[in-house]
């Protein structure tokens, strides 16, 4: 029983350490209408990662939380606020967010 708590609070780092957390200003935010994907254009690039297209976040449409992210963005963006990002993937080639809120 020792072992694995050991385990688990080692997986539990190992994750955390491999997610890409940054602080970014939204300069826009939007949707497409067609295929329901959203996005935060960003005054500066995402720094982390591996994907193509840092410059914008994209949302995917199918993922849960989508919603209550743009709706974060676009208070962010509205209030003049920075935004707290995690991304752990792309999406379309751009910077996805595991998680995303308001500083």
């Amino acid at each position: 029983m020792r072992n694995l708590k050991a385990i688990l609070a080692s997986l539990l780092i190992i994750s955390t350490f491999s997610t890409v957390a940054e602080e970014v200003t939204p300069a826009g935010v939007g949707c497409d209408t067609d295929s329901g994907v959203c996005f935060v254009i960003l005054k500066s690039p995402f720094i982390g990662g591996t994907c193509e297209n840092k410059g914008q976040i994209r949302m995917n449409p199918d993922k849960k939380g989508t919603v209550g992210q743009y709706s974060a963005a676009l208070a962010a963006f509205m209030a003049g606020k920075k935004l707290e990002v995690g991304s752990v993937g792309c999406f379309q080639g751009h910077v996805e967010p595991s998680f995303l809120y308001v500083r």
